[in-house]
C-alpha cells in the first residue's frame, strides 16, 4: 500500500485541526503504551460498541 503525505494509521492527517486531533490521539497511546494505530482502532472499537 502506497502511503499519501500526512498519512498514519490509514488515515489522512491535514491541516491545524487534524494536526490538534492526531496529537490527542498519540497523547492517549503514549498514555496507554500502544501504538497510535492500536490506539485509533482501541477508540473506534470501544466508541462503535457503545452505541
Amino acid at each position: 500500500m502506497k502511503k499519501e503525505f500526512g498519512q498514519v494509521t490509514g488515515i489522512i492527517w491535514r491541516g491545524a485541526d487534524d494536526l490538534a486531533t492526531y496529537q490527542q490521539l498519540k497523547a492517549y497511546a503514549d498514555a496507554h503504551n500502544l501504538k497510535v494505530t492500536e490506539a485509533a482502532k482501541q477508540i473506534l472499537t470501544d466508541t462503535l460498541q457503545k452505541k
